[in-house]
């Protein structure tokens, strides 16, 4: 597996010196032990002691569609009155609870007969459930916000993405090209989800999971 600068910063004896308290921050999990070590069930929210830390911001709004959502591309005018164009994607998953660590597998599909417009297999969040709501486990260790990386892109009718999502800090962080991100606080056993926000003009759709220690 692909380890991020930030590990690879770990492993060094210069790693505090060269990046302050964002390498501290991610020797911590891996210092204290093999399993998740952050907040368990659902805390009141995320914090980072880090003050390099900048949490990534929710790039949708409003609700988050379950598994399944059917795009609009239309105004009416098809052959049987309906929609012209729109489509169906489905997003699934192996399972609804993983243990950290491991993969957590999930495939975008375009069940439909059209195409849609997309930004990108880049387009996803993972997000704690928090008191405060639904947060991104992930920040940029720069001081400064970052948005996600964002291309045009088409699914046409059958096309998938499909994504591997390695459990784990340090994976989760350096699955993102051409960002310097971070998890923190650490992992922790609860309830998580994944969110495709890619999808132009039609809300995101996630699945919840829970992450076992």
């Amino acid at each position: 597996m692909m380890r991020s600068r930030r590990d690879l910063l770990c492993r060094a004896g210069t790693a505090a010196v060269a990046v302050g308290a964002t390498a501290t921050a991610g020797c911590l999990d891996a210092a204290a032990g093999d399993g998740p070590q952050g907040p368990e069930g659902t805390p009141e929210t995320l914090s980072c002691p880090d003050e390099g830390f900048v949490r990534l911001e929710a790039p949708f709004e409003g609700p988050v569609e379950s598994r399944t959502i059917e795009t609009g591309g239309g105004d009416g005018t098809g052959a049987d009155g309906g929609d012209e164009g729109g489509t169906r994607l489905e997003l699934s998953t192996e399972g609804t609870a993983e243990t950290y660590g491991q993969s957590l597998r999930l495939v975008l599909r375009n069940t439909g007969d059209g195409s849609v417009d997309t930004r990108g297999e880049q387009a996803y969040s993972i997000q704690r459930e928090t008191g405060e709501g639904w947060l991104d486990v992930r920040g940029s260790t720069t001081g400064e916000a970052v948005d996600l990386p964002r291309e045009d892109d088409t699914l046409e009718a059958g096309d998938t993405y499909s994504w591997s999502v390695d459990l784990e800090e340090s994976a989760i962080a350096s699955a993102v090209p051409d960002r310097e991100l971070a998890v923190c606080p650490p992992l922790g056993p609860g309830s998580h989800r994944f969110v495709y926000w890619g999808i132009l003009d039609t809300p995101p759709v996630g699945i919840e999971f829970d992450l076992v220690g």
